[in-house]
């Protein structure tokens, strides 16, 4: 290898990017993207067979865009080889090796995967996803929870998904046209989750001893990371004796009135199916609830289903990432309810 190619790789980022291959004329040979650049880009030298051809020999530049994360790379990358056209990027000419999830603008919206999000007017669109048997994967498991339409043509009686408890069964609940598209809403908003990570998610928990000092939690995660800063305290003023559900849906109010804060792209409750009845009506940002049952599971609920989702069946980073919300919601009621437990009674 070049010297001088040697020592741009030294330089190159460890972390998610872009990198660009250059010949002589400056002109661009291939686009890729990359967890981590530098490993990437040193693989291209060390396995040049990987490709059906060999452009290694070619390359006399090479330059990187850093990304927040691997699907930001992928973005980046996409529109670099639609600008520039690659010679060896061939695979990625025809947009076919992503995926996105869309759902129609239509009454009731069906849900399908594409590859061309601009093909057709979409109500709502999530993507790009790289691992298109991941993402079907994901999808089956959430219509557990989100029980979305697929078919082409709304049909005039319940199919067998409406009797799986699979499909909302917009053919037989015409009236529900609004509980309809918020569902849906929901499930898009658990997909940019799983996408980005990066959208402010809030969780939230009640913590007492037989009713007795009942505190909530918020906590709030940003770009999968605590931002405790927007941390949230609650003293229980209006629920008298052991009623997390009743304690949780004063918490809830109560940051309902905060308009200023910041708004949530998901809510995590610490709960099961019954802690959902806290959110009815209220009319803030798309909410689930986590009962967890071990140290690395749980079950995940929706207000749009009497089933739930296993957290083992989902992708892991989108699995760690509702269990840390979870956890930690639930260790900041704890924590805050040992300190009013200490105040007032000593102990």
């Amino acid at each position: 290898m070049d010297p001088s190619l040697s020592e741009l790789i030294k330089n190159l980022p460890t972390g998610p990017g872009v990198y660009i291959f250059k010949d002589n004329a400056e002109k661009i040979l291939y686009v890729g993207k990359a967890k981590n650049v530098k490993k990437r880009v040193k693989s291209h030298f060390q396995r040049p067979e990987q490709h059906q051809w060999d452009f290694t020999p070619q390359v006399a530049d090479i330059d990187f865009l850093e990304a927040a994360n691997e699907n930001e790379a992928l973005l980046i990358e996409s529109e670099l080889i639609k600008n520039f056209q690659p010679k060896f990027n061939v695979a990625w000419k025809d947009d076919k090796d992503y995926f996105f999830v869309g759902a129609t603008d239509e009454k009731f919206p069906r849900v399908c995967l594409t590859h061309q999000p601009d093909d057709t007017d979409w109500r709502f669109v999530a993507g790009p996803f790289m691992r298109g048997g991941e993402l079907k994967g994901l999808l089956r498991e959430l219509r557990k929870i989100f029980p979305y339409r697929t078919c082409k043509t709304v049909q005039k009686k319940p199919c067998m998904y409406q009797h799986l408890g699979l499909c909302f069964a917009p053919c037989v609940f015409t009236r529900s046209k609004a509980k309809y598209a918020t569902m849906v809403a929901s499930l898009f908003a658990l997909l940019e989750v799983y996408r980005e990570g990066n959208a402010r998610i809030e969780g939230y928990d009640i913590s007492n001893i037989s009713g007795t000092l009942a505190v909530g939690s918020m906590v709030v995660f940003e770009n999968r990371q605590k931002k405790k800063s927007d941390y949230r305290k609650f003293k229980i003023r209006t629920v008298a004796g052991q009623n997390d559900v009743g304690s949780l849906r004063e918490v809830l109010l109560r940051r309902k009135k905060h308009s200023e804060w910041p708004n949530a792209l998901l809510i995590l409750l610490d709960g099961g199916k019954g802690q959902l009845k806290a959110s009815r009506g209220l009319k803030m940002a798309p909410t689930v609830a986590l009962a967890k049952i071990k140290r690395s599971s749980g079950k995940l609920f929706s207000p749009y289903a009497s089933n739930f989702v296993m957290l083992d069946k989902l992708p892991e980073d989108m699995r760690n990432l509702l269990l840390r919300v979870r956890d930690e919601a639930h260790r900041f009621a704890i924590t805050y309810h040992k300190q009013r437990r200490v105040k007032q009674l000593g102990r």
